[in-house]
Parts: C-alpha cells; sequence; structure tokens
C-alpha cells in the first residue's frame, strides 16, 4: 500500500512541475509577417513606419535597437549601402504580437531603389525573416538630362549628355537638328511634369525651340522646377572622318586621302556622303589655332545647292570675331557685275567625332563652268589663239607657285594659279601681255588716250574696286590674294574677290585701295572716272541692302558663333572687335560699313 502511495505522489509531483516549467518558459518568435506595408517612400531625413507581426503572440525577443543584445535587425537586399536605418522598434497598444518599427533616412543619398528585410535571431542563432520591402527615396532631384541618338532618330547626331550643376540646364551641340526632341533622364522624383504632363523618360516629346521647365515633384508633394534652354546652331553638319584618325597635312604635302564626309542639312537630311582627300590651306592662316582645310572630292558633287565642283574649302576665320567679314565680302561682290565671286555656307565641322567650332563651306577659285567660267587652256598649245587664255593669275607676295614673274614696271607679284603648271610659250605670253598692259598704263600719252582699255576690263576693275573700298580691305596694297583673270582672246579682269577676315570693316573713313595696284593710274583718266560714276549709281541699291544683311548673317549664326568662341577665342588684336561680345562686334562691324558707304558715296560724287 506504501508503494502505491509513493508512486502517485512523485506522478502528481512531476506533473506540477511539468505544468510550472510550461508556464514559466517564454515563446519563442516562429515568423514575421502581416506587413502593414510592402512600400516604403522615404524623403531627406525622413522617418516612416511601418507594422508588422509575430507569431506566436507571445513570442518575447529583445527588440530594444539601442542595445548589443537586440533580436531584430533591417537588412539590406544587394546593397553595400546603408542610407537608411531601424531606428525604433515597440509594440502596438492593445495588438498582441503586433510590433511598429521607425525607418529613418540618414540623409546620405538622395538616389536610391531597393529592398529590405526584418530578420529576429533566436537565442539558438535560428533566425526568421520577413518578406522583402521596396524602399525608395522620393525627392526633387533631376540626376542625369541627355538627348540620345537612339531615342531621336533624324534629329540627334550624337548623344548629348548633359552635367546638372543647379536648375538651369543650358546645352548648346551642332549634334541636334531640330527641336522637337525625347529627353532622358533619371530623377528621384514622384513624378516630373511639363506643362502640368506628366513626363516618360525617353518617350515624351517636347519643343525645345523655347526654354522648357520640367516640375519635379516628390511623393511628400515638394516641388523643384529645372530649366532646359537648348541652344542648336540650326546649320549644316559637316562631318569629317581621316583613316584611323590620321592628322591632316599642311598645305605644302601630299593630301591625305580615303577621308569621309558626310554632310547634313539643318533638318538632319543628308545632303552629300562620299570620301575626299583633305590637307591644310592657306599661308597665315594655317598657323594659327584654328585650322582652314582644303577638300578635294572623289568625284564633282553638288554640296548645300552649290554647282558640281571637286574642290572645297573650310575657312576657319579664326581672327574674325564677327565670322562674317569673307561672307558678307562675298555677297557684295555678288552683288556687282564681277562675272564669278566664291558662295559658300555656314557651317558646324565635326572632325574624327569631335566638334571644331564654326567655319565657312566655300568654293574654291577655279576654272570650271560652275566657277571662273572660262577657257580651259591647253597644255600643249604654243602658239596662236589658244594661248591668249584662259589663265587665273594671283598677286601675293608670298609668291610661293611655281610658274612665276614679276611685272617689268609695277614690280607686281605675278603668278599662274590655275593652271598652275604652262609651257614655255604659255608663261611668255602672259608676263607680256602684263608688261604691255603696264606700258600703256605708265606712258602718259597712252594713259590719256585710254590705251590700256585694249587689254583691261574697266567694268571689272571699278566693281572690284568698290568690292575693296566698301570692305575696306587693303590687302591688294601688299598685294595679297589678289585674283585676275583672262580668258582666251579676252582682256584681263579683276577679280574674284577673296580673303576678307584680316583689317576689314573697320570704323573709319577715307579711300582703303585706291593707290594700290594699277589704281593711282587708272583714276588719272576721264573716262574710267566718269565709268566709275556710272557703275555706282548703278549699283548703289543693291550695296544699300548689305546692312540689313550683316545683321540677318549675325542672328542667324549666333548660337554657332557661342560653341565656336569658346573653343577658339581670339588671342591677338586683329580687327579691334576681339574683346567685345558677339553682339557689340556685329554691330560695330555694321556701323562702319553704313559710314563707308555713306563717306564713300560723297568721295566718289567729287571725284
Amino acid at each position: 500500500m506504501k508503494k502505491y502511495l509513493f508512486y502517485y505522489v512523485f506522478c502528481l509531483c512531476t506533473a506540477l512541475i511539468t505544468a510550472c516549467s510550461d508556464d514559466d518558459v517564454p515563446s519563442v518568435p516562429a515568423s514575421i509577417g502581416d506587413l502593414s506595408t510592402q512600400n516604403l517612400v522615404m524623403g531627406s531625413g525622413l522617418e516612416n513606419i511601418i507594422e508588422f507581426s509575430v507569431t506566436p503572440e507571445d513570442a518575447v525577443f529583445n527588440y530594444d535597437v539601442s542595445l548589443p543584445e537586440c533580436q531584430i535587425k533591417l537588412e539590406i537586399i544587394n546593397s553595400g549601402d546603408e542610407n537608411y536605418r531601424l531606428t525604433k522598434v515597440e509594440p502596438v497598444s492593445g495588438k498582441k504580437g503586433r510590433y511598429q518599427a521607425t525607418i529613418t533616412d540618414l540623409k546620405l543619398s538622395e538616389n536610391y531603389k531597393e529592398q529590405f528585410i526584418f530578420v529576429i535571431t533566436n537565442e539558438d542563432m535560428t533566425k526568421i525573416q520577413s518578406t522583402p520591402i521596396d524602399i525608395y527615396f522620393s525627392g526633387t532631384s533631376l540626376f542625369s538630362f541627355s538627348f540620345l541618338k537612339e531615342n531621336n532618330s533624324g534629329a540627334v547626331l550624337k548623344d548629348i549628355d548633359v552635367v546638372i550643376e543647379g536648375n538651369e540646364i543650358q546645352i548648346s551641340t551642332p549634334f541636334i537638328s531640330k527641336p522637337q526632341l525625347k529627353a532622358s533622364f533619371e530623377s528621384n522624383a514622384e513624378k516630373v511634369l511639363v506643362d502640368g504632363i506628366e513626363q516618360e523618360s525617353s518617350v515624351t516629346i517636347n519643343d525645345f525651340s523655347s526654354p522648357v521647365s520640367y516640375k519635379v515633384v516628390s511623393a511628400q508633394g515638394n516641388e523643384e522646377t529645372y530649366t532646359v534652354t537648348l541652344s542648336y546652331s540650326g546649320l549644316p553638319v559637316v562631318i569629317i572622318d581621316t583613316p584611323n584618325q590620321a592628322t591632316i597635312p599642311s598645305k605644302h604635302e601630299d593630301w591625305l586621302e580615303e577621308a569621309t564626309i558626310t554632310i547634313l542639312n539643318p533638318d538632319g537630311t543628308e545632303d552629300y556622303a562620299g570620301t575626299t582627300s583633305i590637307r591644310g590651306r592657306g599661308n597665315s592662316t594655317w598657323a594659327y589655332p584654328k585650322k582652314p582645310y582644303a577638300l578635294k572630292l572623289d568625284e564633282k558633287s553638288e554640296i548645300l545647292g552649290m554647282p558640281k565642283h571637286k574642290r572645297w574649302v573650310l575657312l576657319a576665320n579664326w581672327m574674325d570675331r564677327t565670322l562674317l567679314r569673307n561672307r558678307v565680302a562675298f555677297q557684295i561682290a555678288n552683288s556687282t557685275g564681277l562675272d564669278w565671286n566664291p558662295h559658300g555656307e555656314f557651317v558646324d565641322v565635326i572632325l574624327n567625332g569631335k566638334h571644331i567650332g564654326n567655319y565657312y563651306l566655300c568654293e574654291h577659285i577655279k576654272v570650271d563652268k560652275n566657277r571662273v567660267n572660262i577657257n580651259e587652256l591647253d597644255e600643249d598649245a604654243t602658239e596662236g589663239d589658244d594661248i591668249t587664255g584662259g589663265y587665273i593669275m594671283e598677286l601675293d607676295v608670298y609668291y610661293d607657285e611655281v610658274n612665276k614673274f614679276k611685272s617689268a614696271i609695277r614690280q607686281l607679284p605675278y603668278m599662274f594659279k590655275d593652271p598652275d603648271e604652262v609651257n614655255e610659250q604659255q608663261f611668255a605670253y602672259m608676263q607680256n601681255y602684263i608688261n604691255t598692259m603696264e606700258v600703256s598704263l605708265y606712258n602718259d600719252e597712252e594713259l590719256a588716250a585710254g590705251k590700256f582699255m585694249e587689254y583691261m576690263d574697266i567694268d571689272s576693275y571699278i566693281d572690284w574696286w568698290f568690292v575693296h573700298e566698301l570692305a575696306e580691305n587693303g590687302e591688294p596694297g601688299h598685294p595679297k590674294s589678289t585674283y585676275m583673270v583672262k580668258d582666251k582672246l579676252g582682256k584681263l579682269k579683276a577679280g574674284p574677290a577673296w580673303d576678307f577676315d584680316w583689317g576689314t570693316f573697320l570704323p573709319g573713313a577715307g579711300f582703303t585701295v585706291k593707290g594700290a595696284l594699277y589704281y593711282p593710274r587708272l583714276f588719272q583718266n576721264s573716262t574710267f572716272v566718269a565709268r566709275v560714276k556710272e557703275r555706282w549709281a548703278l549699283l548703289k541699291p543693291e550695296f544699300d541692302k548689305i546692312s540689313a544683311f550683316i545683321e540677318s548673317e549675325g542672328e542667324r549664326i549666333s548660337p554657332s558663333e557661342k560653341m565656336n568662341h569658346l573653343m577658339w577665342p581670339i588671342t591677338q588684336t586683329v580687327n579691334g572687335d576681339e574683346s567685345m561680345n558677339y553682339e557689340e562686334a556685329v554691330k560695330r562691324m555694321r556701323k562702319a560699313y553704313e559710314e563707308k558707304l555713306q563717306w564713300l558715296d560723297g568721295a566718289i560724287s567729287k571725284l
């Protein structure tokens, strides 16, 4: 009986002890779930609260994040950066097993978008975790802005990436041909608006012909405005790539062959594509920082509406603050009766992928039906009419052509420009022709009798004189870049006009060329003077139009000029306008022309 009583007491005690142990041992967290959100939107220094549940409801764990023994942590998925932190965990009042966690942005970055999880580590080192929670920063920042070629077919020639500094985004580029563009951007904003329309990167089209304002709105309702101002030249673009990006040789070296050239119209359409030989050109101009170039296409081609030819030049106009001097002088020349003067177009040039500035793509002075339209001299002709033309002669103190002579009386440096190679009889014919002409001018009796008119086309010499006086080009006084043309059986003519970027269109009155070349003797002949007055009366209305032309051309190329001037500041005093801004320089040029036109009108009437 005692044996059974003992056993009964033992079992009862064991049961009681077991029951007491179960009540005293706390429950261990088994899962984390029932998140109040799976998407947290942060701001700079912002605190956000997320609720979660732990099962079982009576599970006990250390949630004091200030203690090293804290069992709950926030773990970022696939990121090494800590841009936010778990700063507090506390029970939700009245909700057993329910907790709220405070997540605080650390003000370290405004550009993150990632996931994190809550992890509880039990005392036995087992872990439980929540499902991933999305978290991202929502602010009012644009991190990047670009126009990509792939998204703007025909309108963007090369990807344009912008460095954003402040709220005014200024873009100047030659790689854009029209303003209707899709912008690509990165932002931490909840939404980006233009005129109330929500923008989608790389998709939404806007018109950038005037400034475009982007309103960047955060999830918290904060706003920031970024204004994008686009300056694109609106000029044709010439793209040249040399083989293996080879350096372009000077004019005294062999042509660099097999370069590719593409010319795009302002609307992005292709005007020309082919291959070309290229080398430097010019004498003093080749020594300047911005280099001029000569082009020789593989076949005669029409370029930007200009007649077909192989030979073209890219004038750099480095020393010309306005970039307009050559352009305007050629316009004056083409307003006269001169047979032919160069035509051209302002372009932006891309050489081996790099924008190298504004250039004047211009016709080259050559004998051709589309240029100086005279008889092409037969290289084998040795006598008779066949050796009387055609010749383009250049007068230049550089005196650097192969075939050249100095005139007998004036010792002027005549060079055979085209053709540059002549035989003995042809050389002798032209030398004798020039010397005979000089005799007719410097013999008083022959001058008075107008004998020189048998050799000189005086209308051409008059019109050529107008051009140089109006442009105030003193180059013929050296002489430099002075051309004369003689056709088969024809008289010697002045022109074409060339080289006006130095020392031209300057303020001040007075004759510029009346004392150069043969003009001192020509103006001693009454018939010549009378004809000057007749030609002036005829052409003056055309010359009156040039002032407006200067202004309109200045406005047209202004965006391109701004880019050009940043690349090629003028480092020496040439025309006296180097320190002026572009608008001031153009205004000065226009005023100088108007004053010279008015002065010359009075001076000619008094001859």
